[in-house]
């Protein structure tokens, strides 16, 4: 099933590297995933090409504007289902994701991104939405990584975007209270660190079991607070 996926967005060259490269790049050019990108700008309100002002109330930096942005959401002509990507939304985890993902390829036939810019965007555009998410407790310059890591975590959902999909399936966040195991590979030794010898024992049992219990001890330790 292909996932469709609309940004707006007023920087859209920012996504042109991440748009070709990698897994991500592939999955594009198979066409199992599609990522159009809208200007906000090609709906300012006048010949300036103005999409933000000045915030009432007073306050540093500028607020993007409400009716750009409708007129953005708008223009798409197929049945999209809207997020905007702001501080004020639910937290970004894989179960959400998974469940964006049912819902979009479901009920819908595309998933929008709206990336806010500047100081914020207008809360009048949450009437014009279906959902906020925010991707973690930190400050970025816009939107516009925030939609970049939404579009990677869905992606890897799609069939035949991994090229092991069993991959997948050991995964940090991929079930409750797991991280996934730690992970090597050639040299068996190196700089003096040498690779767990049950690694390399060839006993598929033990290597299970010492995997859980390294999975659970990750959690243990480096679980989100």
């Amino acid at each position: 099933m292909k996932l469709r996926i609309n940004i707006i967005t007023l920087f859209p060259d920012f996504f042109n590297s991440a748009l070709e490269a990698s897994l991500l790049g592939k999955a594009i050019e198979k066409n199992i995933i599609e990522v159009n990108r809208i200007q906000l700008r090609d709906f300012a309100i006048n010949k300036h090409n103005q999409v933000d002002d000045t915030p009432y109330g007073g306050g540093s930096g500028m607020v993007l504007m409400v009716e750009p942005v409708k007129k953005a959401i708008e223009s798409i002509p197929e049945k999209t289902y809207k997020v905007l990507l702001t501080p004020r939304g639910y937290s970004w985890k894989q179960n959400r994701a998974e469940a964006l993902y049912q819902k979009v390829t479901t009920d819908f036939e595309s998933l929008t991104l709206i990336c806010a810019h500047y100081e914020g965007i207008d809360e009048r555009v949450v009437e014009y939405i279906d959902e906020s998410i925010s991707i973690g407790d930190y400050i970025l310059s816009g939107g516009e990584p925030a939609a970049l890591s939404v579009i990677d975590c869905l992606a890897r959902l799609v069939p035949n975007f991994m090229g092991n999909s069993e991959s997948l399936h050991d995964e940090s966040f991929n079930k409750e209270g797991y991280i996934e195991y730690p992970q090597y590979t050639r040299p068996p030794e190196f700089d003096g660190q040498e690779v767990p010898g049950v690694l390399l024992s060839g006993h598929h049992a033990n290597i299970t079991k010492w995997r859980e219990e390294q999975a659970k001890r990750a959690y243990a330790k480096f679980k989100p607070v």
